[in-house]
């Protein structure tokens, strides 16, 4: 009989315990939903007011771009592997939107390495990967100016003589600026990007993060 209330008291002992952790549990995972929310709704702007320089020579402020969807991508020209897939996979993600909406949308490269990639660098990368249209926008600037763009993206920079970035990522910006959604950049289906790219451009541009997300 004492073996039997023993293990009742304790059966009943555990299940307050169980009741006393639940409260500290839903606050908790009430956090983690919080903090998955803040980074699905940031309102920090991608599009900041830098000047920059295409590969025609041109000036640009990177602000001057909102006003429609734009995919960002990292390269360096000299980069004969991860750059040119993740360049590839852009260029099909352009040829996957629909004609009518393609106009509408600016692919927009970024340079890592500002002292070897001027606009004539930019001008042949453009033309020897078939990156076709005035929505193909290739820019280089002072060292400053695009780590501090890099730095927006989370994009780490080396200063060591030999170094060569490589950024797996794509960034597709809502038309106010706002990131809409990161995707892996090598391995993201064409088709993917371009169905998110015709939802951002029917959308209101404030409401674009939090339909989409960030990350998939």
């Amino acid at each position: 009989m004492r073996r039997v209330a023993k293990s009742a008291g304790h059966s009943a002992l555990s299940r307050l315990h169980s009741l006393a952790i639940l409260p500290s549990t839903f606050i908790i995972a009430s956090a983690l939903l919080i903090s998955v929310s803040v980074s699905h709704t940031s309102k920090v702007n991608y599009l900041p007011d830098i000047n920059l320089t295409d590969q025609n020579s041109q000036s640009i402020s990177l602000s001057s771009l909102r006003g429609q969807p734009v995919l960002v991508g990292f390269i360096h020209t000299m980069c004969k592997g991860v750059c040119q897939m993740m360049t590839a996979n852009m260029r099909s993600v352009a040829s996957a939107i629909p004609p009518a909406s393609r106009a509408g949308v600016t692919m927009l490269l970024i340079t890592t390495d500002p002292a070897e990639d001027q606009p004539p660098e930019l001008r042949r990368y453009a033309k020897d990967e078939n990156l076709v249209g005035k929505q193909w926008l290739l820019v280089t600037g002072p060292a400053p100016r695009i780590h501090q763009v890099m730095r927006l993206y989370g994009v780490k920079h080396e200063d060591t003589d030999d170094a060569m970035m490589h950024v797996m990522k794509l960034f597709l910006l809502a038309p106010g600026g706002t990131l809409a959604r990161t995707y892996p950049g090598v391995k993201i289906p064409a088709q993917t990007v371009a169905a998110d790219i015709e939802t951002i451009s029917h959308s209101n541009s404030e409401g674009v993060s939090e339909q989409l997300g960030v990350a998939r």
